[in-house]
Parts: C-alpha cells; sequence; structure tokens
C-alpha cells in the first residue's frame, strides 16, 4: 500500500473521468485508453493525452490544471509497487510471465527468460522447469519501461469492515456492552461465514474440474495442434498402450546397426531444432510456428513443454 505519511492526491474531476483514473492506493495516474490501461507520470500525461489519443485542447488544460496541485511525482523507475502475490490493480493489464527461480528477473518473453538464465546464472541448454516458473504479471509502464510484480487473480481483497454510527445517548443511560449482540447481528455473522465456506467449496470443486480435465481432456479441449493433426482422436481410440510401451524401451543393440543409426539422426535432427527454436528471438515467429493455421498466428509461442521428461519420453516413443 502507499505511504500513509504521503499527501493524498484529490480526485480526478468527473469531467476526466474517461481520460485518466487515480489508482487511490498507491498514487498512480492511469490512462484509460484501451490501447493503454497504464500509468502514466504527472509531468507527461498532458504530452501523452495529446501525442497518443488526440486529446482536445480544452480537456488538456483541465488535465494541467489538475496536476498541479498533484502531490509529489514519479517515473517508471521510482513508482511504488505493490507486493507480490497481491490481487491485481484495476485497470493495468494482467499478463502471462516468467520469474526466473534464482532472482527476481521477470519478463513476458519467453526468450528474454531463457538469455537471462544463460547470461547471469549460466544455465544453458536447462530445461525451462528449471529456470523459471510461469506467473500472472502486471506492471504500472510499458513500452521497454516495464518492472513488473506477481499477481494472484484467486485472491480477494479485504473489504474494510463497515463504519457503525455514532449513538447519542441520554445522560445516564448505559452504553451497552460489547460482548452483547442483537439476533440480527448473530445472524449477519452467520450468513457472512457461510458465504465464505460456500466460495472456499467452489474454489475447491473448479480446482478438482481444472485437474479431471487435463486427465483426461474433452476432444473439443484439447490444443489445436492435436485438432489439427487429428493424432488425439486416433491414439485415443487406440487399444495400443503407449505408456506402457514406454516401459519397455531400449536402446538398439550393437547389432542392429541400422536401427541405431536411425536413432542417432533423429537425436541430431532434435537437437538442431532445439538450438533453433533457442536462438529465435523474434517472438512473432514463434507465434506463427505455434499456428495450426496459415491464416493467423497463435496468441502464445511455440515452446517447450514444462515437463523436463515429455521431449525424451516421446522422442523415444515415435
Amino acid at each position: 500500500m502507499a505511504d500513509e505519511s504521503r499527501a493524498h492526491a484529490q480526485p480526478v474531476p468527473e469531467v476526466l473521468a474517461h481520460l485518466v483514473e487515480l489508482n487511490v492506493d498507491f498514487q498512480v495516474l492511469v490512462c484509460l485508453g484501451e490501447e493503454c490501461r497504464c500509468a502514466v507520470s504527472p509531468r507527461a500525461i498532458v504530452r501523452h493525452l495529446y501525442l497518443q489519443h488526440k486529446t482536445l485542447i480544452e480537456l488538456r488544460k483541465l488535465v494541467e490544471r489538475y496536476i498541479q496541485s498533484f502531490p509529489g511525482s514519479y517515473d517508471h523507475l521510482s513508482v511504488q509497487l505493490p507486493p507480490d502475490g497481491s490481487f491485481p490493480q484495476p485497470v493495468i493489464q494482467v499478463d502471462d510471465g516468467f520469474r526466473c527461480k534464482q532472482c527476481p528477473f521477470m519478463t513476458q518473453d519467453h526468450s528474454n527468460i531463457r538469455k537471462h538464465a544463460n547470461k547471469e546464472h549460466g544455465k544453458k541448454r536447462v530445461r525451462d522447469e528449471e529456470i523459471f516458473s510461469m506467473v500472472r504479471i502486471q506492471s504500472w509502464f510499458r513500452n521497454g519501461k516495464e518492472r513488473y510484480w506477481v499477481v494472484d487473480e484467486e485472491a480477494r481483497p479485504v473489504p474494510a469492515p463497515p463504519a457503525r454510527p455514532d449513538i447519542v445517548r441520554d445522560v445516564g443511560e448505559e452504553s451497552p456492552d460489547s460482548s452483547d449482540t442483537t439476533d440480527e447481528e448473530a445472524e449477519e455473522d452467520v450468513s457472512y461465514d457461510r458465504l465464505e465456506g460456500e466460495i472456499r467449496q467452489w474454489q475447491d470443486e473448479k480446482q478438482e474440474r481444472r485437474l479431471t480435465l487435463l486427465a483426461r481432456p474433452a476432444e473439443v479441449e484439447v490444443d489445436p495442434w492435436l485438432q489439427y493433426t487429428k493424432w488425439y482422436k486416433v491414439l485415443n481410440k487406440s487399444k495400443h498402450d503407449l505408456v506402457r510401451t514406454y516401459a519397455f524401451l531400449r536402446e538398439p543393440d550393437h547389432d542392429e546397426i541400422k536401427l541405431h543409426r536411425l536413432i542417432r539422426a533423429w537425436k541430431r535432427i532434435f537437437e538442431r531444432c532445439l538450438d533453433t527454436l533457442e536462438a529465435t528471438d523474434h517472438k512473432d515467429v514463434v507465434k506463427w510456428w505455434g499456428s495450426p493455421k496459415n491464416e493467423v498466428a497463435s496468441q502464445r509461442p511455440f515452446e517447450l513443454p514444462q515437463n523436463s521428461k515429455t521431449l525424451d519420453k516421446y522422442s523415444q516413443i515415435w
């Protein structure tokens, strides 16, 4: 939360409410433009509204007048960040991100986290799950000025307890003891506890449904690549148990020369593919790699699976 000793800014005038919002907790001005949804420093907001949104001069003058009384200032380096694991800040966009397991470094780019691990921690050709964790992140600023924090979208902001009105009593009238509660107040407490219990039960059921779908996904919910190649439909009807087959896999004997050469060639191709993926920095390229369609790129980039054993396991099976 923001420093309590710091002077608080005045609320944004209603005539400007469609342009700018004040984050009261952290005293940060947020641009409400659909293509922005990010913080803007007080000294730059007038120019930002002019260059990015072509805001009318009359409105810009009102913003400038509001900024004149804004207490203090900040930029992308000095702005206070919410604590990790907190509920997402309103308006600010929530993104998928990668957090280094050895330091606070975070990024939205898979290739950047791989480069960071290689340069800062000497980890090259290491499985993804040994390098980073998948997290949901926010940043006040964008366009190269990002400083991320981790958010928990399942968290619930703690509501402030409702203020009880002061009761004016006649002289000599005793104040009620704090332990005395009316039936209505007791019923309200019970209802609140029941509501909390229902929320926890719903969250548990949601997690159970999610794990069930991950274990046996419905055919319409599988990855677009599997739908495109129809692998899942074919393997789902097959009587051949690939998992059981994997348990009997072995390296070829010395007299199985052709098989040995085939597997060695496959491993070389496989290593070349991994080298190409690691060396590809352009995010749009890996998005096209991950798309089963020729007309549109995938929203998620093509990347290595999270389980370190997946590549070796299915490589040997195929």
